[in-house]
């Protein structure tokens, strides 16, 4: 390589060097200018929160202020970053607030910007911008927007049709289990127990209007999620929904009922039925529950659990042996043992 190769091969190095260099000072200016912004929003919206919250009556906080305030960090419409921060400063602020000052926060959210960011993004092709937005809408409490998010309740993507669901909850409470029976597409395991949650913190007030509308659904998602809100809430009056269910056709709705059925304490006539619901069911596996339940919540019926051991499945038959034996009643396992070797047979025992 000439000197002069050289020479221009040092000034390309050096210039990319350069280059790089800045670059990062750049990099690192944009940074601490973008924290100091970030960090701006973040102490104006808790100054806003505080005060809104814990309003002087002698200097109150009026909407125009708060918003005018907003805009002055830098919350405007054609900032979409700014307004992205300031919506997950809304949903984390919501999520740490309970009792009278949640409504109060619930109200500030209405009438504060984000421009409806949230709303814009169930417009969009993706699945993904539809659920994230649905979800910042209701965690927001931005109910303005019900009517629009109610059209992807049944949405053919799972995650969309999640959030509407879950959505539909928090705004209209008990009163959206009216929509159950109309749902086409599965609720997952999941979803039943995210809507159930929600209901129980933000509605924990039972509508048995809504509920045994409810009931009318002939979906076996449905009738999974009422009789886990049954469970939840000790609704010891609508026993008899889970009841009626323990002998169902399908074997996850038998599962839910066994598994809601467990948190109550049944009067003895209903103790009697759960015992003959367990003669009749057919999955061993169903039946080893409901033993455990029938054992854990009643007195030792002697005859029940000596019926028991003439049935097929071994394994049941030992859990039986064991109660019996555990329970002062070694006799009548010894005896019932001992009548399945002929009289004339001999054993050899060492």
């Amino acid at each position: 390589m000439t000197e002069a190769g050289v020479l221009l091969f040092i000034k390309c190095v050096l210039a990319i060097l350069v280059i790089y260099w800045i670059s990062i000072a750049v990099t690192m200016i944009y940074r601490k200018n973008r924290m100091r912004a970030l960090e701006r929003i973040e102490y104006t919206f808790a100054d806003i929160v505080s005060r809104y919250l814990y309003n002087n009556e002698d200097d109150p906080l009026l909407i125009s202020e708060i918003n005018d305030r907003l805009k002055a960090v830098g919350i405007r419409k054609g900032n979409r970053n700014n307004v992205q921060y300031l919506i997950r400063l809304m949903i984390r602020t919501q999520r740490t607030i309970l009792g009278e000052n949640y409504f109060k926060l619930k109200k500030l959210y209405g009438q504060i910007p984000p421009y409806n960011a949230s709303f814009t993004k169930i417009s969009k092709w993706g699945w993904y911008s539809k659920a994230r937005g649905i979800r910042e809408i209701y965690e927001m409490n931005q109910s303005q927007h019900m009517n629009e998010v109610f059209k992807f309740q049944n949405h053919k993507n799972v995650f969309v049709r999640r959030e509407a669901q879950i959505a539909m909850v928090v705004f209209m409470g008990w009163e959206s289990l009216r929509f159950l029976p109309y749902l086409k597409r599965n609720i997952t395991l999941w979803q039943q127990i995210k809507i159930v949650e929600k209901l129980y913190d933000l509605y924990p007030k039972p509508e048995m209007k809504w509920l045994k509308r409810a009931y009318k659904t002939d979906k076996l998602f449905g009738k999974k999620l009422v009789m886990r809100i049954i469970r939840k809430f000790e609704l010891h009056t609508e026993i008899p929904f889970i009841m009626e269910h323990l002998e169902h056709p399908d074997y996850e709705v038998r599962e839910t009922a066994i598994y809601c059925i467990q948190t109550f304490a049944l009067s003895t006539e209903r103790m009697d039925y759960i015992k003959d619901v367990y003669e009749r069911v057919a999955n061993p596996v169903q039946q080893a529950q409901l033993l455990n339940y029938i054992y854990d919540n009643s007195d030792i019926d002697v005859d029940f659990y000596l019926r028991q051991l003439h049935g097929n499945n071994e394994e049941l038959k030992l859990n039986v042996a064991e109660i019996l034996w555990n329970n002062g009643y070694k006799e009548k396992v010894q005896e019932f043992y001992y009548q399945q070797y002929p009289e004339n047979s001999n054993l050899n025992v060492e």
